[in-house]
């Protein structure tokens, strides 16, 4: 009896230890169930708010689900959208390109990739890119990632306008360099016989006083058109890093002196005052003297234009390690710190002055001061204490051990060039053609003219020992003439151009002419020339 009752006891507490096990194993369960449901919760959150656009399809194409970015992008409702054909969302010429890529997508595990648009309920069609790869599951369903492309088209879009726009900017470039060349030289044709003119009568003796002014006006005129024209090719030049520099050993002292006594005449006729104290010890620079001189040329000049009537204009130098510093400083016009910061913009100064009775330039120098001085290395910097307070403008530039002088061979006086030198002057500008004529037989020269490549080589050969050729003609160039008569004899020769830049020049020495005048042309400069190319 006792046996059995011990049994019973036994087998309870078996069924009680059986039962707290499935307890157990229940709120593990539970417990595991709830984080199942939390995960599947928290994916389900993840895949709702994701940033790009997710779509579950089925192997028919059948939309299972879908995030809510990809409801905003179509623009329907969810529950319209599960169960509905995907291609029904999928404008109707891309559709048969989605049935292909879901087939893709399908036969490979890879992800296949696809550009196509969507029908926006909201935007209309949409380029979007499709992503898609075939789940693991047996269901054989796949996930798609919609890519909105718009953003990137219209990127893409600007890239193509810009693109369009330099394009069109370099062209309009280009064609403002051709036109400023063209001008330039049309400009100069014209202006040739009028300098040639008012150099060459100036020089007759006995001219009433009236008349020896008017030419003298003539000829300052126009060498302050002919200094617009080269500013113009100048700022063409530095803007296309196309100006050349010829550095030597330079005492820039010299060239400040020579450049003010240049300009001395014009300020005393402007009652401004100049005054130079040149106290650095070290004024040798490694340079292009051409170029230098017209920095401080540019400077001067707009010192005496913007000071009035006594005013002055200062002029020193000094020494800082091994910088040599140059200021031009004036007691003139000045300016705010506004215009300071576009002072050294083309045509800055233009802009600001147009249609004003102080109007006095294209605003071209201080631009080409700039870019001359970079060509060196150097530095200008520029300052004032205001309007009407006048202005300084300082240079900055290395400096380099003068160079050591040897003593100069004593000059011999040249011989005087022959006046029975025969001249071919080819020349189509009439006006121009005609006067040089008569001043070239004035001076004793026997001239033939031609107005044209075939005219000229109509002329025999040996009926002249000097050809003037100007380069542009009609029919050809001076410089093919230059070259064909060369083929059978040395000659030699000047070209006359309205075009002077390097390669211009460059290009008359290349075909064989001795000297590249650049109209207007001075007559006593092509008396000179003449005379020195006869002398070699």
């Amino acid at each position: 009896m006792k046996t059995s009752t011990e049994d019973k006891d036994a087998a309870l507490r078996a069924l009680q230890d059986e039962n707290d096990r499935l307890r157990a194993e229940n709120d593990d369960l539970l417990e595991t169930q709830r984080q199942l449901e939390a995960t599947r919760q928290s994916y389900s959150e993840l895949f709702n708010h994701a940033p790009m656009a997710w779509i579950t399809v089925d192997a028919t194409g059948l939309i299972q689900n879908l995030n809510l970015v990809a409801v905003t992008l179509i623009g329907l409702g969810r529950a319209q959208l599960i169960g509905s054909p995907l291609s029904a969302s999928i404008h109707a010429e891309d559709r048969q390109r989605l049935r292909e890529h879901l087939l893709s997508a399908r036969d490979s595990n890879a992800l296949q990739h696809c550009e196509l648009r969507l029908v926006s309920r909201i935007v209309g069609p949409t380029p979007v890119q499709l992503s898609t790869r075939c789940t693991e599951q047996a269901d054989g369903n796949l996930v798609i990632v919609l890519l909105d492309l718009r953003d990137l088209h219209a990127a893409e879009a600007e890239r193509r306008r810009l693109a369009e726009a330099e394009r069109n900017a370099r062209t309009a470039n280009e064609a403002k360099d051709t036109f400023i060349a063209m001008l330039s030289h049309e400009l100069r044709t014209p202006l040739t016989p009028v300098l040639a003119a008012a150099s060459a009568f100036s020089q007759f003796e006995g001219l009433p006083a009236e008349v020896s002014d008017a030419l003298a006006i003539i000829a300052r005129n126009v060498s302050t058109e002919v200094q617009l024209i080269d500013d113009l090719l100048d700022l063409t030049r530095i803007t296309h890093g196309k100006m050349r520099v010829d550095k030597q050993s330079v005492d820039l002292h010299q060239i400040v002196g020579d450049v003010l006594r240049a300009m001395r005449a014009d300020a005393e006729k402007a009652r401004i005052s100049l005054s130079l104290e040149l106290l650095a010890s070290h004024p040798w620079v490694n340079g292009d003297p051409f170029r230098l001189r017209q920095v401080f040329e540019n400077l001067l000049r707009n010192a005496v234009k913007f000071t009035p009537a006594g005013g002055q204009i200062e002029v020193r130098s000094w020494n800082r390690e091994e910088q040599l510093l140059i200021e031009v400083s004036d007691s003139g016009k000045g300016f705010d710190q506004e215009a300071l910061r576009r002072l050294f913009e083309p045509f800055e100064q233009a802009l600001q002055e147009a249609n004003t009775a102080s109007a006095k330039g294209l605003g071209l120098g201080l631009p080409i001061c700039r870019g001359i001085l970079e060509q060196h290395e150097a530095t200008i910097s520029a300052s004032s204490p205001g309007p009407g307070r006048g202005a300084r403008f300082v240079v900055d530039i290395r400096t380099i051990e003068p160079p050591t002088l040897r003593p100069a061979p004593p000059s011999k006086p040249p011989p005087r060039p022959s006046k029975a030198v025969r001249l071919l002057l080819v020349e189509d500008h009439e006006d121009t053609a005609d006067l040089f004529a008569g001043l070239l037989r004035r001076a004793g020269y026997s001239v033939h003219v031609a107005n044209s490549v075939q005219s000229a080589l109509a002329v025999d050969a040996s009926g002249f020992d000097l050809l003037l050729s100007d380069v542009g003609l009609g029919d050809e160039s001076g410089l093919d003439l230059m070259r064909t008569l060369r083929r059978t004899r040395d000659v030699r020769g000047i070209a006359l151009s309205g075009y002077g830049t390097e390669d211009d020049v460059r290009a008359s020495k290349e075909a064989g002419f001795a000297l590249h005048l650049t109209k207007p042309i001075d007559f006593g400069e092509l008396l000179q020339a003449i005379a020195k190319v006869d002398l070699d």
